[in-house]
């Protein structure tokens, strides 16, 4: 982003009206300086979580983890402030203030001879007091590993360094996601979409995604390990599904498709659809803020789809793979990041590329965030 700024004078008689066009043109009292932006949160090797200024595309803070980045899914306080990371080697958690680099809350979830193990299922309360994980916790004897049954822990936030669980409950396995709803809500991608109530621990199917039972389609075959939605406020994750036009599994009769299961966070409302036909691999996908009807997905290439005719709209062949899609919070600008260092960005009307950044580290499978917030001055 680039402005012009001009400096007045005082004109009299015959200039006045030279004087007037001028203003006419953007030369006048000079208009309040933006309090706020748009930043890029993401991690990348060897240990380093970076802030970046999603408008200009520069670095404004690069803060040392003091884990193992992987997998580098990050969630948010509410106010922006502190970046909670899930790191060291998937079992760390760790709050930094995005502009001091304090270390202000961590958590190891192994505890004695028990490892614990998180993928990309980490999610915060909407006032910021909680934060939850969904464990994979192994007893490790000396002769034998002993798999133990999974659940939710819930971390208080006000708790700051060593922090431990102080409720746990059982959940359903392979979860891979967490999203809060506005609500408090917590929804969790496994094998089915569940909502859990963190009171409780009472749970339910919202979508039903592998118990699907219908003879016109294959099983869903969902990859998902990104959390992202954030400037839509959804929870989402794709599915690809084959579709036999003819009998039950003719597959010389049948059709490729990708679908997303989605939560809107604002509302707790569940949707489950076919958005486009299936031709390339694509890794995560989200729709763009306030267009819900624009689906938009990333790997080696970047796609449009119209959701409502099911229709491929724009494709972009990338300079190389992206595992993660993201929206400014406006929904006009796409930044594509995650498996290489750098994060590009692209015009969501235009597919115009407007630049990139190299973080000087792989991203690997972290989950960059986009937040609008209070502007930060550079430390770099």
């Amino acid at each position: 982003m680039f402005a012009s700024h001009y400096r007045c004078g005082t004109l009299a008689g015959a200039a006045l009206v030279a004087a007037l066009a001028v203003a006419s043109a953007g030369c006048g009292p000079s208009q309040p300086a933006a309090t706020s932006k748009d930043y890029m949160v993401a991690v990348s090797r060897p240990n380093h979580l970076n802030v970046i200024d999603a408008e200009t595309l520069e670095p404004v803070n690069r803060c040392d983890l003091p884990a193992h980045p992987a997998p580098g899914t990050i969630v948010m306080s509410p106010d922006n402030q502190v970046a909670y990371t899930l790191i060291g080697s998937f079992g760390e958690i760790y709050g930094l203030d995005i502009e001091t680099c304090e270390v202000v809350f961590s958590a190891n979830q192994s505890q004695g001879n028990e490892r614990v193990r998180s993928i990309g299922a980490i999610a915060i309360s909407p006032d910021g007091s909680e934060i939850y994980t969904h464990q994979n916790p192994t007893v490790m004897n000396s002769d034998h590993y002993q798999v133990q049954p999974t659940r939710v822990a819930v971390f208080n936030t006000a708790d700051g360094i060593d922090a431990k669980a102080v409720r746990q409950f059982p959940a359903p396995r392979q979860v891979t996601i967490m999203k809060t709803g506005d609500d408090g809500t917590l929804y969790l991608g496994g094998p089915d979409v569940y909502a859990m109530d963190v009171s409780s621990g009472d749970y339910s199917t919202v979508i039903a995604s592998r118990s699907i039972d219908d003879p016109q389609y294959s099983p869903r075959d969902v990859l998902t390990v990104w959390p992202i939605g954030d400037t839509s406020n959804e929870f989402i994750r794709m599915f690809s599904v084959v579709r036999f036009n003819g009998e039950p599994g003719d597959m010389d009769d049948s059709s490729f498709h990708w679908g997303y299961e989605r939560i809107d966070l604002t509302t707790g409302e569940p949707t489950s659809t076919i958005f486009g036909p299936l031709e390339v691999v694509l890794f995560s996908g989200q729709t763009r803020p306030g267009r819900p009807e624009q689906m938009w997905a990333v790997l080696s290439h970047l796609k449009q789809f119209d959701v409502p005719t099911q229709t491929e709209t724009r494709s972009l062949t990338l300079d190389h793979t992206y595992y993660c899609i993201n929206f400014s919070t406006d929904g006009n600008t796409l930044y594509l990041s995650g498996a290489l260092d750098d994060i590009v960005a692209y015009d969501a009307d235009t597919l115009e590329k407007l630049g990139n950044v190299t973080l000087g580290g792989d991203m690997s499978m972290s989950t960059p965030r986009v937040i609008h917030r209070p502007i930060i001055t550079s430390r770099l």
